[in-house]
């Protein structure tokens, strides 16, 4: 408000900016103002002026629904004359003065507002569930021989594949006590998709994931110990959980139907008559059709129970043996990983490591759904309201996921280490770094979880990372690479002396080609021309002389210089952690983990929080226990393609949590460069790096200086190198020290339905009542008074 003197009129002018939700399309904005409404808080209180010019300033707007009397009016503008007297205002609110103004609208920036519908969110599931599962394939294939390889590789595929089908099954209605009624309240403060077309985890992928494919896990498991099907008590053992589950649940008041025992009666029916087959056949039809019929019955039994209204996260009421009937399903991962530990450290355990062993990985998976239920009310009010209130099999729980995501990763490791020696190479250690590889790309912005396998950049990054690990460890290069293996430090030596003398020869055979032009003009016989052209040529009959060459530095370069492999895993773990240390650091202080839950107990967050830290360490233990099979001759290459093999991992998740605005908080296209050309630079500082450095160690392993092998007078030996390492730290450095990094803040995809998870209004943003919902930035609207 302006006055220039005590007798002249007063002037208010008002800036109004609405900032809304953007849309990918034309906008069409409607806005509707009244005169009345503007003034209304100029008209209390004395001093205050009676007589009011409304002038509504808005370019680029076009005025409709005018009314009232218009003191004046242009292509932007109209103006009334308003008396707020209070013996005035009777008749001055009798007449409405109002306008509408409309504008359609479009932004060059990403929407604001998106939401993946049940179809997208299954479809990208699908995506990871293929990179996981060929991966998981391969190791299969790796651990039975070659003998039956391809029929257990399908049978992996399909038992994987299943889960994406399985996926499409819904969430049971729960049983209500009489006279009891269900409401659903939805709570959405913005646009989104329906609560009906939102895909929600259901009870029968659960019991797929932590029960089916565990416990077809453990029967193989003893497969590869005995080289047989499992015996008959565990196939007792894997078969009996389920069908408890169901006198479980009647007892706690849920009695099922007549036409669920009529299915299980059937589902009995049939596997009886597949046993009675078994005398009928022979060879290793018969010896596993016991393991077959009893997969069956479990994959019959998951499913009816999945439908059961015990496994609804929706059940008001949940009594001790409703509870007990869905705690039974849960320990056969537990089981299965007890029955690795033995194989993979070649010890028998005893049985009461394997007791404490079983116990402290089944307590780990469901200990913070137990205490969800142990609490006492007054204090978990709000803790139910996460992820762990809810039944184990359905929702998006990060815990059960991460938990075992870190013991395959410590299995793997063991694995190795137990392989570890020099020629040692022991079966399937080529498929475990393709495993390593996927792991390391689950991991690469926090925990893996099925909130996470759901978005589309980590879903492909996890596809082409097991795409790009079959190049990057091509299938048979562990049987191609034996003899190098097995190199020690002093046949090394040899190696690199061999080679440098034959580069020496290869090279200075180029230099006297083009100087014996003029030397035989003038004085040199082609006699002597031909000893010495023959005395230069590379040594070796086979191939060609460039093949010749290949092959000598390819033993001079290709080899660990004498260490073992598992010595040089963790000298390249070390190394790249040391190496990605500054912005490792960076993102632990600042930015938040991916597939996180809500509200973390037992300190998960900070375990996401350091899984993220080191995952940069397993990318160096692959490229330093596995630096003989990877594709490439030199160091430097080898770190290249361990590059690619490693860049969709971590650009296609930053790309999806900078320009999804249902992952972030502002999506901007200058958010998308930064983020992306951060990591990018990041990982081209580490491969680069750690290349040069492996190549100065093997340097100094046969006794010579970093010069002799990387030759400084050639200027690409130097200049690419160096140049792309200078390149990337910059990047990498300035996206750091701008602290331009995008915030990735990911949403549950079930916001837009539940009240325990509204989706928040993002910061510095308002809506309001009247424009709440239109979707796009309006600007700001003049107001004068």
């Amino acid at each position: 408000m302006t006055q220039k003197s005590s007798d002249s009129p007063a002037r208010v002018k008002t800036v109004r900016g609405v900032y809304l939700l953007r849309q990918p399309e034309v906008q069409d904005i409607t806005l509707n103002l009244s005169a009345q409404r503007l003034v209304q808080g100029m008209t209390a209180g004395a001093g205050f002026p009676t007589l009011w010019n409304v002038r509504v300033n808005a370019p680029k707007w076009l005025f409709t629904h005018i009314t009232g009397p218009v003191q004046a009016q242009t292509e932007s503008t109209v103006t009334w004359r308003l008396n707020t007297a209070p013996a005035a205002l009777g008749k001055t609110a009798a007449v409405a003065r109002t306008v509408t103004l409309r504008r359609s609208m479009r932004t060059t920036e990403p929407p604001s507002v998106r939401r993946q519908t049940r179809g997208e969110m299954l479809a990208a599931f699908t995506v990871a569930a293929f990179g996981i599962g060929g991966v998981a394939a391969l190791l299969v294939g790796g651990l039975v021989g070659a003998a039956v390889r391809r029929r257990w590789v399908v049978a992996t595929l399909v038992l994987g594949a299943s889960a994406c089908l399985v996926g499409l099954t819904g969430i049971p209605a729960p049983l209500l006590p009489a006279n009891t009624v269900q409401v659903p309240i939805t709570i959405s403060l913005g646009p989104g998709t329906a609560s009906e077309v939102v895909w929600k985890p259901g009870p029968v992928l659960g019991l797929w994931l932590w029960y089916v494919i565990p416990v077809a896990g453990w029967w193989f498991s003893r497969r590869v110990v005995t080289g047989g099907p499992p015996s008959w008590w565990l196939l007792l053992v894997g078969c009996l959980p389920l069908f408890l589950a169901f006198p479980l649940m009647a007892a706690g008041g849920t009695v099922p139907s007549a036409g669920v025992w009529l299915q299980l009666a059937l589902a009995a029916s049939f596997c009886v008559l597949l046993w009675l087959l078994r005398p009928l056949s022979t060879g290793a039809v018969r010896r596993w059709l016991p393991t077959a019929t009893a997969l069956i019955w479990i994959i019959a039994m998951a499913v009816r129970l999945g439908l059961s209204p015990i496994m609804s996260d929706r059940d008001p009421s949940e009594t001790v043996p409703e509870a007990m009937a869905v705690l039974i399903c849960t320990w056969p991962a537990a089981a299965w990983f007890t029955s690795l530990v033995g194989p993979v450290l070649r010890r028998t355990l005893r049985q009461f490591s394997r007791a404490a062993c079983f116990t402290l990985v089944w307590g780990a998976v469901t200990a913070p759904f137990v205490a969800a239920r142990l609490m006492k009310p007054a204090t978990n009010l709000v803790y139910r309201r996460g992820a762990y209130g809810h039944p184990f099999f359905t929702g998006y729980a990060a815990a059960p996921l991460f938990v075992m995501t870190i013991c395959g990763i410590a299995l793997q490791i063991a694995y190795l280490w137990r392989r570890g020696h020099i020629g040692d190479a022991g079966r399937a250690v080529e498929p475990v770094g393709r495993v390593l590889l996927v792991c390391a790309a689950l991991t690469a912005f926090g925990g893996p979880s099925l909130r996470t396998l759901t978005m589309w950049g980590e879903a492909i990054a996890v596809l082409l990372v097991a795409v790009a690990s079959l190049i990057l460890l091509p299938p048979g290069s562990a049987a191609a690479t034996v003899r190098l293996r097995r190199v020690r430090r002093r046949g090394h030596a040899r190696f690199m002396d061999r080679w440098l003398t034959t580069q020496l020869l290869w090279d200075t055979r180029a230099d006297f080609q083009r100087s014996a032009r003029a030397s035989l003009v003038d004085d040199m016989e082609v006699s002597v021309f031909w000893d010495r052209w023959r005395d230069m040529a590379v040594p070796g009959r086979n191939d060609d002389p460039e093949s010749r060459l290949r092959r000598v530095k390819r033993f001079a370069l290709g080899t660990n210089a004498g260490r073992s492999p598992w010595t040089a895993g963790l000298v390249g773990a070390g190394l790249a952690q040391l190496l990605t240390l500054p912005w490792a650091v960076y993102k632990a202080l600042t930015t938040g983990i991916v597939g996180a839950d809500s509200l973390m107990p037992f300190h998960l967050d900070a375990m996401f929080q350091t899984l993220r830290f080191m995952h940069w360490a397993l990318y160096g233990f692959v490229y330093g226990f596995f630096y003989v099979l990877l594709r490439g001759l030199t160091p430097v290459s080898k770190a290249a393609w361990l590059m690619l093999a490693m860049l969709p991992a971590e650009i296609l998740p930053m790309l999806t949590l900078t320009v999804d605005p249902q992952y972030a908080r502002d999506p901007s296209w200058s958010d998308v460069v930064t983020g992306c050309a951060g990591v990018a630079g990041q990982t081209l500082v580490l491969c680069m790096l750690l290349g040069l450095w492996w190549e100065w160690s093997l340097a100094r392993a046969a006794g010579m200086k970093w010069s002799q092998v990387r030759n400084s007078r050639r200027l690409s030996s130097i200049t690419i190198p160096i140049g792309t390492v200078l390149v990337a730290g910059a990047t990498a450095f300035a996206t750091t020290v701008a602290g331009t990094w995008a915030q990735p803040e990911l949403r549950p995809p079930d916001a837009t339905q539940s009240s325990q998870s509204a989706q928040p209004i993002p910061p510095n943003r308002r809506a309001e009542p009247w424009v709440a919902q239109h979707g796009w930035d309006v600007g700001s609207l003049e107001q004068r008074l």
